[in-house]
């Protein structure tokens, strides 16, 4: 006789606003237009980084998009900068844009959807902003109801935003990482182009597919999974044991790429209310403190929150350590530690740093890193919440 399960999981999950993700080789040129005509809109403006502002595959879509480009604003700096994010909106106001498309990495993509935000509801960010209280673990959102211009994202690294309500953008003034939620800025198209992303620098395409890697393992052991987000998440794994190297090796290998690029797909979509876990706090905040990427300090982090987590997940550890190809471990407990030490042996194996002292995090930031990760609402679903911002400390002192 099959048991009956004792429970059945209750929760609440986002669905991304997307009406379609257009993937494959060569849809930079043959999606982005004709989506824009799609649209209806006639004064599109485009946001990139600096280096990829000036690349010939940029500047070969603003002309395919002819009269319907109303402006380029190619400054994004890393971690959405509020000053930056803000002298965007002001420059995509004066243009009179009636469509965003953000083309590059998180940092441009999370900016194009705060243009968006402020667009929509104006220059205050700090009335817009999430609040999260750790003590009682609630988010406080602001309504976010006003319409907002319309998203095209043209991811070229393995992070998330593009799938996500969610934006971090640092305040430049306090040097915190503020988030922001609202489900009228998720991109209504997503474009998946290999051959763009072939472009893209070995050590920032590797660092993040490490950062895809935290999010697949964060969400898988977080409180609020479920069967959705297991399944997308221990195949997100898979690929990345599979295919990161690989697609580093030879990044022509477009077929690797382009499987890569679904880890953005897999580890967000469908994600439940309220964040992933604390290792997201502590990278946030450690980028905007200390200006990090997060996918260096993903890779740094990673390791050390599957271990302070272990006692809490140590079977769904097993699972994560299964979709990593270990599968002769006498004992959860075995299975854990061989998961942890296969994704230690995966950072070195990318040339990645492995200590903050080794991408120069000063040990004096640590304690206004620890408490600012309190209030960041990524912690909400963590599977072991810490006790205050002295055990954060701890674990930073750890990693250190």
């Amino acid at each position: 006789m099959t048991a009956t399960p004792t429970s059945a999981p209750v929760g609440e999950a986002d669905i991304p606003a997307a009406t379609r993700v257009r993937y494959g080789p060569g849809t930079l040129y043959s999606a982005v237009p004709a989506e824009v005509e799609a649209m209806g809109a006639s004064r599109a403006f485009v946001i990139t980084g600096r280096t990829l502002g000036a690349h010939a595959q940029v500047g070969e879509l603003k002309l395919r998009l002819g009269d319907r480009l109303a402006g380029h604003f190619a400054g994004m700096g890393e971690h959405s900068p509020r000053s930056t994010v803000l002298a965007a909106a002001a420059a995509a106001r004066e243009a009179g844009a009636d469509c965003l498309i953000g083309i590059g990495g998180g940092s441009a993509i999370i900016g194009t959807k705060g243009v968006a935000l402020i667009l929509g509801e104006g220059d205050d960010l700090d009335a817009l902003r999430a609040d999260y209280d750790y003590r009682t673990q609630k988010i406080t959102v602001p309504s976010l109801t006003n319409r907002k211009p319309p998203v095209i994202a043209v991811p070229t690294t393995l992070t998330s935003g593009e799938f996500s309500s969610a934006m971090g953008i640092t305040d430049d003034a306090t040097g915190a990482k503020d988030i922001f939620i609202d489900p009228g800025v998720v991109p209504r198209v997503i474009v998946l182009d290999p051959v763009l992303a072939a472009e893209t620098p070995a050590r920032l395409w590797a660092s993040t597919g490490v950062k895809a890697l935290q999010n697949a393992i964060e969400r898988f052991y977080a409180k609020n999974a479920n069967p959705f987000i297991e399944g997308t998440c221990l195949e997100a794994i898979a690929i990345v044991f599979r295919d990161l190297v690989p697609s580093l090796a030879d990044p022509q290998d477009i077929a690797a790429r382009g499987r890569l690029q679904f880890l953005n797909w897999m580890t967000a979509f469908g994600a439940g209310k309220g964040g992933i876990g604390l290792g997201h706090g502590i990278c946030h905040q450690l980028g905007a403190v200390s200006h990090i990427p997060h996918g260096i300090s993903g890779g740094i982090v990673l390791p050390h929150m599957m271990r302070f987590n272990r006692p809490d997940t140590l079977a769904r550890q097993r699972r994560i350590a299964t979709a990593m190809g270990i599968r002769d471990a006498a004992s959860d407990t075995e299975a854990s530690e061989r998961a942890e030490a296969r994704v230690r042996a995966l950072v070195a194996d990318l040339g990645l740093p492995a200590t903050l002292s080794a991408v120069g995090v000063q040990r004096a930031d640590l304690p206004k890193v620890a408490e600012l990760t309190l209030r960041d609402r990524t912690l909400a679903p963590t599977p072991r919440p810490p006790r205050d911002a002295a055990q954060v400390l701890a674990l930073l002192e750890e990693m250190y």
